[in-house]
């Protein structure tokens, strides 16, 4: 059996090709702009890939502020710490600013006033934490919080939350 090596294709500098190709990956996910301009890059010339991207921006099919705001409401669902969405966010290359306005927004206090990070933590403690918990290796719980990115203050207020006295 032959193996053959692939020739590596030379990037294609049709801002056509490169607008159509994004499209079709825009229909799976959204991106970031800086994201989709790199994934484009690798079919792309840098031009090719850029005027892509700036015609999408353009169009309105692809809106970083927008793209933040709904990236961070799904971190924060996800129970990730206020820390791990703005690093997430940060590697998707936005911005410092539409981070902070994203992460402001998704980890605001709900209509009763209960944070959402110490929520997070909360069930964190309550699920996968629970059986360390309950053999009183609190600092190993401590720890694993502080390793996801929640804050000395949501990790004290998370261990020392009894449900049983809150109902």
């Amino acid at each position: 059996m032959a193996w053959h090596r692939r020739k590596p294709q030379e990037p294609s500098d049709d801002p056509n090709e490169a607008r159509t190709r994004a499209l079709a990956m825009l229909t799976g996910r959204d991106y970031a702009s800086a994201e989709l301009y790199q994934k484009l890059c690798a079919r792309f010339t840098p031009e090719a890939a850029a005027a892509a991207v700036a015609g999408l921006v353009e169009a309105g099919l692809l809106n970083d502020d927008r793209y933040a705001l709904q990236k961070a409401g799904s971190l924060q669902r996800a129970r990730k710490s206020r820390l791990a969405a703005a690093m997430a966010l940060r590697n998707k290359g936005l911005t410092d600013s539409q981070i902070d306005a994203a992460l402001d927004a998704a980890y605001a206090p709900d209509e009763e006033g209960d944070d959402p990070e110490l929520e997070a933590a909360r069930a964190l403690v309550a699920g996968p934490y629970r059986a360390k918990l309950a053999a009183g290796r609190r600092d190993l719980v401590a720890a694993a919080l502080a390793r996801r990115g929640f804050p000395h203050r949501v990790i004290r207020q998370a261990l020392d939350y009894d449900p049983e006295s809150s109902t």
